[in-house]
């Protein structure tokens, strides 16, 4: 991301027993910031949309300075110029899917990439009442990129939809990402959504960023676990169809120098598929020959071992993708499992998912 769109981030905020304490520098494509309710998520949205001005610091977009409490600057909402969607999408019931995106647009014709993008063409005309949560949302960020953002926040957009909605919405997500040419503030407390879209993660707890970093790397990492316990934790992979067999009801899929088979899907080779994995329904084994029905073997390395819980959490390193795996103690202790210690990942086809639409 260019130097003039970072985001710089250093300001306090106290709302009755709670504070607020952020200093970052937000400098990738899609920074996501993670933790469970009450962790602070929202409250630092708000500050960066303008909606609630910190108690001291400074917050900045490239150059400009946004709020700093030592010179007396706080940029009101509209002049910042960030799009906002958040959990609901806060649609205008008597208002068409049109109107909605359109409502207050200084250029209409400009909405026209949002709404192919997000593919809503074919609900224009529609009141929200008729359309699916799924679809609702998808109406809520075309409406916030046609008026043209510096930047996109996003307050939990899929947290109000059941999971099968998200898996279908997931990939719009990441189309908008690729199509539109301004940062993304992500904040959730899904560890999938994260691992799908962002290229940078922020754990936050108490009002604190407790660590950050890429986010395969991160969410698999023992100061991820606390949160991960709360809030679950998938493996997500984007990869490139390889081959598919439809008489054998398989498609491979291009993981570094090995294949993972999953369930046939009818698409081309070459193209790029977003696959879900559980943490729980990877099994670990010291041996490649084992006598399952699992269709995927995979050799990695441990890279972090976490116990403190009470099932114990592993980071393994599969060619260059971090797979989240949770075992028992009794099978950590039957393994002899330790950092550094090479393994297989056994995973059966029909517990990898595909989050397409």
């Amino acid at each position: 991301m260019a130097d003039s769109t970072k985001i710089r981030l250093d300001f306090r905020k106290s709302l009755g027993s709670f504070t607020l304490e952020v200093n970052c520098t937000l400098e990738t494509k899609v920074s996501a910031f993670l933790g469970v309710s009450g962790s602070g998520k929202s409250t630092l949205l708000n500050c960066v949309s303008g909606t609630l001005a910190p108690d001291e610091g400074e917050i900045a977009f490239g150059d400009e300075i946004l709020y700093a409490s030592a010179d007396g600057v706080n940029l009101p909402p509209e002049k910042r110029r960030f799009g906002y969607v958040f959990q609901e999408g806060y649609l205008f019931p008597h208002l068409t899917v049109a109107q909605n995106i359109r409502y207050g647009q200084p250029n209409p014709r400009k909405s026209s990439d949002a709404i192919d993008v997000l593919e809503i063409s074919d609900l224009l005309q529609r009141y929200p009442k008729e359309l699916s949560g799924g679809q609702r949302q998808r109406v809520a960020i075309a409406r916030a990129l046609a008026m043209q953002p510096r930047m996109l926040l996003m307050d939990e957009p899929l947290a109000a939809l059941d999971s099968g909605l998200k898996d279908r919405i997931i990939p719009y997500l990441h189309h908008v990402k690729e199509a539109f040419e301004i940062p993304i503030l992500y904040v959730t407390h899904t560890f999938s959504e994260a691992m799908a879209l962002a290229d940078e993660a922020f754990l936050i707890a108490d009002g604190e960023i407790m660590a950050s970093g890429e986010p395969h790397r991160l969410l698999t990492a023992p100061s991820a676990m606390p949160i991960a316990q709360l809030t679950g934790v998938e493996n997500i992979l984007f990869l490139p169809v390889t081959a598919s067999d439809k008489a054998r009801g398989l498609t491979s899929l291009e993981m570094g120098n090995q294949s993972l088979i999953i369930p046939y899907i009818d698409v081309e080779v070459g193209e790029v598929v977003p696959v879900a994995i559980r943490a729980e329904d990877i099994i670990i084994s010291l041996e490649p020959n084992v006598s399952l029905s699992a269709r995927n073997v995979l050799p990695g390395k441990i890279q972090c071992l976490d116990v403190k819980s009470e099932r114990t959490w592993l980071s393994i390193l599969v060619e260059w993708h971090h797979l989240a795996v949770k075992i028992t103690h009794e099978a950590r202790d039957q393994l002899q499992l330790k950092e550094g210690l090479e393994v297989y990942c056994v995973i059966k086809a029909s517990a990898i998912n595909l989050l397409w639409d």
